[in-house]
């Protein structure tokens, strides 16, 4: 279910920024936004509302055990692919829009952000009970948890440098909820831990 909203929110944002480009503009063009890099930019904000809630569905769950925080742990594994889903999708919105532009090429910072692409393409491949099972509990988990610390370090960097550069007040919501989340996580498993006996 979670998975079919991704897919359906996914589809809903191309029609929303075809709808909001402007008719003048170009498909590529930068200012106005035209209707790539619209694609791009609501892309981005799905793919992080799905992220922030499997990055800290454990953490709801700890902090109030209520039906929510429930059904989320429940279909944790569900979130994550949404997110997945949500995030491929914004690679090809931004993949259409970079390699349409004149002058674009490959650089470090391209090398960088297509290494976040292959952590969740391990992720996602390894989404399921077979490769629970092949891997062993204790080496999924170690991969699970690695790689999505790994993409909210992506996020967060990427939200910083879009503050910074562009001043939106959305980005320093964006920033300070990645950053809430992760401190809060690691204080409750922190507490847990000096709670709980060796």
């Amino acid at each position: 279910m979670i998975l079919v909203l991704s897919a359906v929110l996914s589809v809903v944002i191309i029609v929303v920024a075809f709808l909001f480009a402007p008719a003048d503009a170009s498909l590529r063009s930068a200012e106005p936004a035209g209707f790539l890099l619209l694609w791009t930019r609501y892309s981005a904000h799905l793919a992080f509302a799905f992220l922030i809630v499997a990055f800290s569905a454990s953490t709801l769950k700890r902090v109030s055990n209520n039906a929510l925080s429930t059904y989320l742990m429940r279909h944790r594994r569900q979130v994550g692919l949404g997110f997945a889903t949500a995030h491929f999708a914004h690679l090809t919105a931004l993949s259409l829009y970079l390699t349409g532009l004149e002058g674009f090429s490959v650089d470090a910072s391209t090398a960088v952000a297509g290494f976040g692409y292959v952590v969740l393409l391990a992720l996602t491949l390894t989404s399921n009970d077979w490769s629970v099972k092949q891997m062993g509990p204790v080496a999924w988990r170690r991969l699970h948890t690695t790689g999505i610390n790994i993409l909210m370090l992506y996020f967060f960097v990427a939200f910083s440098a879009k503050l910074l550069t562009e001043g939106d007040a959305i980005y320093a919501v964006y920033t300070m909820t990645t950053a809430l989340a992760a401190i809060t996580k690691l204080s409750i498993k922190r507490n847990y831990r000096a709670i709980t006996p060796d």
